[in-house]
This record gives C-alpha cells, structure tokens and sequence, in this order.
C-alpha cells in the first residue's frame, strides 16, 4: 500500500491531477477511482474490465487512471490491501474474541457478512464474480497475498474444534467458510438483479442463514 502512495508523492506538483471538489463530475482521486473500479469488477469481473474501461466509466483520461495505477495488476493489489484487508480483518476480530466458541464466532461472522454487504455493495457481487466464477482473477491474487501456509492453519483450527467437540464432525472443513460465505453473500449478490429478491432485508438473510446453519431443514 505503501508503494502506491510513494509513487505519487515522488510526482512533481505540476502533474498532479484533478480539480476542487464538485466542479466537475468526473472521478479526480485515488478513492474515486478505487471504487468505479471495483464498482465495475463487480459488474463484470476482473478478467472483463479494462483500465481503459475503467478510465472511461470514471470520465478521466488513460493517461490519469495510469497516474495512481500503473497496471491492473497495481490496481488489484491497492484493492486487496485498502479494501479487502479491512473486511477480513473486521471478521478475524470476530474469531479472536472466541478462540474457544466457534458456534458463536460462525454466528457472528454471519452478521459481520450481512452487515459488510450492506456497507460495501461490490462485496458480495465481486465475490461472486471473483471466488467462485469461471475467470478469478482476483482469487489468484488473494492465494498469492495469504499463501497456502494460512489455508492449512485455518483447516487445522477447524479440525481442532471438531476434534474438541465443539463443531460438527460431519462438517468438511475445506466446505465451512465457503458456505457460509454463500449462505450470505449469494442472496445479497442476486437482490441486485433479481426482483423476485428484491424485497428481502438484510435481517431475513441473516436469519435464514443462520436457521440454516443452527438446525439444518430438516422439520
């Protein structure tokens, strides 16, 4: 993160973009222009979106998009570590407060979900997008970014709980974050375009998540 901002202090002032604020429309920031990016890989994926088309849906040139953001790959690694990082970091507080209650931390983790959907609208369609659809570039850089060694230490922390007994043993735990990541993140993600879901709240998300995960569908 900190390689981004150095790059645009070393800058001379002369070059430096934009106009007051509210003169004009079109995307003059940093931040401006992180979020009509990610506005746009969540409507269309990463693979899909350009930094030319990124350019042109903020109505700035190439050539300033290019001067916060030399290359997409700069562009993604600037919106895992401002945007991403924070998200799960919001959700690891959750587990660090219950290091030995993992009913309770994956309860609360539904309704940090819910609640981050609601705060950031990209998080659940870039999800989508990105996690579990047919072009993740964005999954291959949060491998790289957390590395497999992190992958192992959560699947042995869940295997730990369920070897305590204080989870299922039925449970896969390569399964358990996904799935509660799509309990969550698949309806917000579709009230977008679906009308048929456009009426849901994010409390029926919530509590239909968490019926489910409390005592399965059986009656």
């Amino acid at each position: 993160m900190s390689a981004h901002k150095d790059n645009s202090e070393a800058t001379p002032k002369a070059r430096r973009p934009g106009r007051p604020r509210g003169s004009n429309p079109t995307a003059t920031s940093r931040e401006q222009l992180l979020d009509i990016a990610l506005d746009l890989f969540a409507r269309q994926g990463v693979a899909r979106t350009s930094l030319n088309a990124i350019a042109k849906e903020a109505g700035v040139t190439p050539a300033m998009l290019h001067y916060y953001f030399n290359s997409r790959e700069q562009l993604l690694d600037a919106m895992i570590e401002e945007r991403f990082l924070p998200l799960r970091s919001a959700i690891g507080a959750i587990f660090s407060a219950h290091p030995d209650d993992p009913v309770t931390a994956l309860r609360k983790m539904v309704e940090k979900l819910a609640e981050l959907a609601v705060l950031h609208p990209w998080f659940a369609p870039l999800w989508m997008q990105e996690v579990i659809g047919e072009m993740p570039v964005l999954r291959a850089h949060l491998q790289a970014r957390f590395g497999e060694e992190k992958y192992q230490g959560t699947l042995e922390t869940v295997a730990r709980w369920q070897q305590e007994g204080k989870l299922n043993r039925e449970l896969a735990p390569e399964l358990l974050f996904t799935t509660l990541l799509s309990l969550v993140l698949v309806p917000f993600s579709r009230m977008r375009n679906d009308e048929r879901l456009q009426t849901l709240s994010p409390e029926t998300v919530v509590r239909h998540a968490l019926a489910v995960i409390g005592s399965g569908i059986g009656a």
